[in-house]
């Protein structure tokens, strides 16, 4: 049986997915990625696996959070360097192809069903002009899409890295808060998970409010950034709460930055698990009102239509769909 190979590498898991040719999955599994040195070592370890290694690869995908010129890509927020050509020789691998982790999520966008997808602005949409993705996790990702042919062109970027622009006082002691500790602060400094972290504890402190214990514990036993969120939506924890609209704001604002910066009538859409697990706070108006607040834009980006996606795998569809073309 020969079969392709979809894996979506982020600096918090990787996720691998093996299918048939036909689509069928094969096996599928995610690793935490900060506890491997290499990603050879992780690809060995799925590989290793009872149910795959009687399978012949006949293509593979890796969609890399971070840069990819050519068939060299590495991970931001990883030391793991990639290169295509060493891995399809080392695993027996036909065709290796790299490429950024929101360019896959560009091409899965194309593979959603609709109830993957929650429209918060309907806008006007022109199928002849370009799209674009945005989606917060770990890091911040972005990616151009265009249409070509019968389809869409996807390129990514590293827009989440631009300089963070407050829009109001508290974004600015924000910033000022963020420069005695960084240095320079881009977007994906803030929306990101450790974002939202930084913004809790900048509340926190700017603010001189008290915590709840039982939400500082949690921050120290699991993910920090998720508690947090919890604590906002379940618990109804004030400070937790501020800090979550604070951040959602401020991804409005830089998705409404990326609108300007593409014009996506057919479509501007919101990736990544942050939004898809809070979808409820993004459909109330922080979100929007902030994309809108473009001043003699507004009534442009008013036009284009905004959408989160809930679908946590849409990069390995993306992926799993180049690798598919590349046997082609």
């Amino acid at each position: 049986m020969t079969a392709l190979l979809a894996v979506d590498i982020g600096g918090t898991k990787t996720l691998f997915q093996l299918s048939s040719k036909q689509g069928d999955v094969i096996a599928e599994q995610s690793f935490a990625s900060q506890q491997y040195e290499t990603f050879d070592l992780v690809l060995t370890e799925f590989l290793s696996q009872d149910q795959v290694k009687s399978v012949a690869i006949d293509a593979a995908c890796f969609a890399v959070a971070g840069p990819v010129t050519g068939k060299q890509g590495y991970v931001t927020n990883l030391p793991w360097q990639l290169d295509a050509d060493v891995l399809a020789n080392k695993f027996s691998i036909n065709h290796v192809q790299l490429c950024n982790d929101f360019a896959a999520v560009g091409y899965g966008i194309s593979c959603l069903a609709d109830d993957e997808i929650v429209t918060l602005q309907q806008g006007e949409q022109d199928l002849t002009a370009p799209m674009a993705v945005i989606g917060a996790g770990t890091g911040l990702g972005q990616a151009l899409i265009f249409p070509e042919n019968d389809g869409w062109k996807v390129v990514a970027t590293e827009g989440g890295h631009v300089d963070f622009a407050p829009t109001d006082r508290k974004q600015l002691l924000l910033l000022e808060h963020m420069m005695e500790r960084f240095g320079h602060v881009s977007y994906e400094r803030i929306v990101s998970g450790v974002g939202l972290v930084t913004i809790y504890d900048f509340l926190r402190a700017y603010q001189q409010q008290d915590e709840d214990p039982n939400l500082r514990k949690s921050m120290i036993d699991g993910d920090p950034g998720q508690a947090i969120s919890q604590f906002a939506l379940q618990q109804n924890d004030p400070l937790a709460l501020e800090a979550l609209d604070l951040f959602i704001k401020i991804y409005g604002a830089q998705a409404g930055n990326l609108a300007l910066s593409v014009i996506p009538r057919a479509g501007l859409y919101i990736a990544g698990g942050i939004a898809a697990k809070n979808i409820e706070r993004f459909q109330q108006a922080g979100f929007m009102d902030a994309f809108l607040a473009k001043g003699k834009m507004q009534a442009l980006v008013a036009k284009i239509p905004v959408h989160v996606i809930t679908q946590p795998k849409v990069g390995l569809l993306g992926a799993r769909l180049l690798a598919q073309q590349s046997t082609l």
